[in-house]
């Protein structure tokens, strides 16, 4: 048993060299007035002393009466209004100057001495390489060995909280406790994890991650609700932190997720909800990891493998919601849930959104919060009406605050009147305050509120469609001033040759209009590339308006000075709170403007509608896993048992009761223990689920025709074969253990949804028997999603420009679909097509689609070509090119379907360039397409290695239109990505050389067997 923490122990069997220490602060026992001067100006420090004094201090002497309340609160008033620090804690007692203190502490053996001052600057050092000290068999760290009580054998929380209330005195203040509890739980980890570490001044981590902050952040002081914040999270509690657009949340997850990887050891999950803003996160987290060594791997579209490789340094995953899902599930699927210490979700309100993105969000919460109670979830959020029930089903606590940095000022206008909203209002009567008259018309001179902010400041202007939003900018231009673009006149142009060598010497007419009046437009109509030129831009400053729909306002980080909403309406449908509160909190950012202003113009006929929707309440979050006849509680159900996560129905009811579904099933009249019976036998029919003594009864034959019977719709070259088994005729009971198909593996590991997954299998099947290796086409044809195909309209002149565009190998796949000149004539006429059916000719024109864009190396060459919109181009492309990747997993785990493995994952590389393939290695890194790769590639920089040994300057001469802080991302990403291939082949190697005979022994072995020759 470990000796320190038994209370009859005396001094001297106490050897940490921490109460060494303690003792020249002690002065003589019982002796308040002898004590050093920085041991009484530290209310934690005295506990400490006071707590050692107990432990020698004979029965008959009695102790000292303890100072009073009112001397320990004014010394850690001083404490805190010490500025060197953002984060100031006696806790942090291992990083104390000793030498300083040993100086100080020259005077105890003096009568009197000068009132305590408070902590100096001096006494905190940079983190020294961490001594540990044995103690009969046992390692304590410095922290450890100062902690150490009475009560070693309670949890070190525990302990700490305990000492917060001694006789007459009432707890500590919520912020301190909270302190002490993150110290506390630090500590702990560290002992669990048998990791040494010392604890630095930020939080836990050393000031060099507060050198990073300010050098690529700019930020030098946290906002008090933010270190409140991270220190209630600091203790390992889950949150959910609902607060406006632009509070700084993102910062306060940041800080946890580096304490997770840099204090706790264990690797992080970053959720995001779109590709865009998971690439902007990659490109800002990656000097940190380069500076602070952690890793930082994408998991966006194409991105990211299942399951992830393992590494010896810590991993933060950046992911969105859809990869998020496949990532946890891979994780489950191999036992390593356990390397997840922390999963962070960005707009966490998104699990009530429709469309199957809040299904796949709440289920992979669900899943968490069953098989891994231990790991963290933070959720960020703005302000959603029923805040209490989702913290109950996340199971954390809630920080709520209306701070914002910058005060905003909210304005409608109607014609000529203009008023203030009042933000506060309860009626109409009260919402419009300070009515006054302009001299303009808002309907027809919206120019005017603009004009009033450019160059100087930037205006971000939201419009209903993507079509308003591009006339919108061509319509600003013609009364913005001319002297306009002589401003930045340089850097306008090299954006404009920038936008033409990304889009193969085409550039949009719109964009070659406005730009040059420093105005753009933007929405899902612009390529990738198109998109983040753009941004950057804006950021930079040659750019000061955008004429944006709504997705911008849940998109990539742009705040402006002021922001204008064109109509209160988003498509068809009319403007909702969460939307409207999501793009006036574009206005205004710290650090760029002291103010911001927002003006929603209306018409007269919307009025009474605008003061609905400005004094309704604020939207509720609604589970979706009832939502398409169950499809989300579906998912659910199977994954886990495919996971094996819950494989009983006990299990299963279990499982869904954790759901947000669950606690709303009062409300939604729903049944769900009864609903996952009838989902497990809807399963169990469409054999992707069976009973576990099913399975047993399988005989070895038969079970080699697996495929024929999956397939049974089609004909199989293997001939007629018995049933593949027999099932039950019973319902499932609660006795039976679940497990599901091959095939339903296959979907699992694929992330592959279950409604569709025995149509691809049976696609997959059938085109294994005459697939045509000559050409990319069928292989694109073979993963275009299903869910795509759904929506896509037919464009018949497209249709006949891209058939003829093909090969005579393309022509021969098109004749095995029965696709040929006939049909085309018929689908141009506006005839009915009976020979073939719709699903195949809305995958081949898909396919042939993005065949021509991988044949012009280019979304830009391939839509001038076919006449089609480049923007619905390039999100079929990324579909595409996500769903190849799953299938590529799905093919992996079935046997029959070897041949499709390899030639998946080529041909998601190629969808994902569309270029030559000496660029493909370049594309990897977050903000480089297409048209950079060909500049870097010309300049030289041909290889990850090339980039990461550039420097700044030379990376902006050779890219044209490149900011210098995105210069210093691509470098510090190139480092990344070299890095984390470097950790891959060191891993590879250990594994290798597992095994095999140390260099001692296996020399011995050598020179005994030339001995023996």
């Amino acid at each position: 048993m470990n000796d320190i923490g038994k209370t009859h122990k005396r001094d001297s069997e106490l050897c940490s060299p921490c109460v060494d220490r303690i003792n020249k602060l002690e002065g003589l026992h019982g002796n308040e007035e002898n004590c050093s001067p920085i041991a009484a100006s530290s209310p934690l420090l005295r506990r400490k002393i006071k707590r050692r004094r107990r432990l020698i201090l004979s029965p008959e002497k009695p102790l000292k009466e303890e100072q009073s309340i009112s001397s320990e609160k004014n010394t850690i008033n001083d404490i805190k209004n010490e500025s060197f620090l953002l984060i100031k804690d006696d806790s942090f007692f291992n990083h104390i100057n000793f030498e300083k203190l040993d100086q100080l502490s020259a005077t105890d053996g003096q009568s009197t001495i000068a009132p305590p001052p408070p902590l100096s600057p001096e006494l905190f050092e940079e983190p020294s390489p961490v001594k540990t000290y044995e103690s009969q068999g046992s390692i304590l760290l410095p922290t450890q060995a100062s902690l150490s009580s009475t009560l070693s054998s309670q949890p070190l929380v525990t302990r700490i909280q305990k000492n917060f209330k001694s006789e007459g005195e009432q707890f500590k203040c919520e912020v301190e406790r909270r302190k002490e509890e993150m110290v506390a739980a630090l500590e702990e980890c560290a002992r669990t994890s048998n990791q040494a570490f010392n604890l630095g001044p930020f939080f836990g981590l050393n000031s060099h991650v507060l050198e990073l902050l300010k050098i690529h952040r700019g930020i030098t002081k946290l906002y008090e609700w933010q270190e409140d914040c991270i220190i209630k999270g600091g203790t390992g509690s889950n949150l959910l932190i609902s607060m406006p657009t632009s509070g700084g949340k993102t910062l306060v997850a940041e800080v946890l997720i580096w304490q997770q990887l840099l204090l706790k050891n264990h690797d992080a999950l970053f959720i995001l909800p779109y590709v865009a803003l998971v690439q902007e996160k990659v490109r800002n987290l990656a000097p940190f990891g380069v500076e602070l060594e952690f890793l930082v791997e994408e998991y966006a579209s194409s991105r990211g493998t299942y399951p992830p490789t393992k590494h010896n340094k810590r991993i933060v995953y950046v992911a969105t919601i859809e990869k998020a899902s496949g990532l946890v599930n891979s994780l489950l699927g191999e036992g390593r849930i356990k390397e997840l210490g922390l999963v962070v979700v960005d707009e966490v309100h998104m699990v009530g959104e429709a469309g199957g993105r809040g299904a796949t969000l709440e289920n992979l919460l669900t899943t968490l919060r069953y098989t891994a109670p231990s790991v963290q979830m933070v959720g960020m959020s703005a302000t959603v009406g029923n805040i209490n029930e989702l913290a109950e089903f996340l199971g954390a606590e809630i920080y709520e605050n209306n701070f914002r940095p910058v005060h905003l000022i909210e304005y409608a206008m109607m014609e000529q009147q203009l008023c203030e909203i009042n933000k506060v209002a309860k009626t109409e009567k009260d919402l419009f305050i300070r009515n006054r008259t302009c001299t303009f018309n808002s309907k027809d001179h919206i120019g005017v509120l603009v004009e009033e902010m450019v160059p100087e400041h930037s205006c971000l202007v939201f419009c209903p469609t993507k079509l308003w939003s591009e006339n919108e900018a061509l319509n600003i231009c013609k009364v913005l001033p001319k002297k306009l673009k002589q401003v930045a006149y340089q850097k306008k142009k090299a954006l404009l040759i920038a936008l033409q060598e990304e889009g193969g010497e085409s550039i949009c007419p719109i964009l070659r209009k406005t730009i040059p009046y420093g105005i753009a437009y933007h929405h899902s109509g612009l390529t990738d590339a198109e998109r983040h030129l753009l941004e950057e831009a804006y950021l930079q400053g040659t750019i000061c308006i955008i004429c944006c729909t709504s997705t911008l306002a849940a998109g990539i980080n742009l705040p402006a000075r002021r922001v204008i909403i064109r109509s209160p309406y988003t498509g068809r449908l009319f403007l909702t709170q969460a939307k409207y509160k999501q793009m006036v909190g574009r206005a205004g950012r710290a650090g760029l403007s002291s103010t911001g202003d927002s003006f929603l113009i209306i018409e007269k006929k919307d009025l009474n509608q605008v003061g609905m929707m400005l004094l309704s309440s604020v939207d509720k979050c609604v589970s979706t896993l009832a939502e398409n006849e169950y499809h989300g509680l579906g998912t659910l159900i199977f994954s886990s048992i495919g996971l094996g996560v819950a494989v009983s129905l006990p299990e299963l009811k279990t499982l869904a009761s954790r759901s947000l579904l669950a606690l709303q099933a009062l409300d939604l009249n729903i049944d769900v223990s009864a609903k996952v019976v009838d989902i497990v036998e809807k399963l169990r029919d469409m054999e992707l689920v069976r009973i576990k003594q099913e399975i047993d009864e399988v005989s070895p034959a038969s079970s080699l025709t697996e495929d024929k019977k999956l397939a049974s719709s089609k004909k199989s070259s293997e001939g007629s074969t018995p049933q593949v088994f027999e099932k039950l005729n019973r319902p499932v009971e609660d006795k039976d253990t679940l497990t599901v198909s091959k095939l339903g593996r296959a979907a699992v590991k694929g992330n592959v949804k279950y409604t569709v997954a025995q149509k691809l299998y049976s696609d997959l099947l059938e085109a294994r028997e005459r697939l045509s290796v000559n050409t990319y086409l069928h292989l694109i044809y073979l993963v275009i999603p299903y869910e795509n195909v759904q929506s896509v309209k037919i464009n018949a002149n497209v249709f006949d420009i891209a058939h003829s565009m093909l090969g005579n190998e393309e022509l021969k796949l098109a004749n095995t679909l029965r696709i040929n000149e006939g049909i085309i004539a018929r689908m141009m006429s506006g005839k009915k097509i009976k020979t073939v059916t719709e699903d195949v000719l809305k995958r081949f024109y898909c396919a042939m689609k993005l065949h021509a864009t991988w044949y012009k190396q280019g979304v830009w060459e391939a839509s001038v070509q076919l006449g089609s919109e480049r923007g619905e181009l390039q999100q079929l492309l990324n579909a595409t090119t996500a769903f190849a990747s799953c299938v590529s997993h799905f093919c992996a785990e079935l046997e029959q379907l070897w041949a499709f493995r390899d030639l998946l994952v080529n041909i998601t590389q190629m969808l994902s360039g569309c270029c030559i393939a000496e660029l493909i290695p370049l594309l990897d890194l977050p903000g480089v397409k297409k048209g950079r790769a060909k500049l870097m590639y010309k300049a030289g920089l041909k290889t990850l290695q090339d980039v990461a040994k550039c420097d700044p300057r030379r990376l902006m001469q050779a890219v044209i239109h490149l900011p210098y802080v995105s210069a210093l991302q691509i470098i510090d990403s190139a480092k990344m990505l070299l890095i984390d291939k470097a950790e891959v082949l060191q891993m590879e190697a250990e594994e290798m050389m597992m095994g095999l005979s140390s260099p001692s022994k296996l020399t011995s072995e050598i020179s005994g067997a030339s001995a023996e020759g």
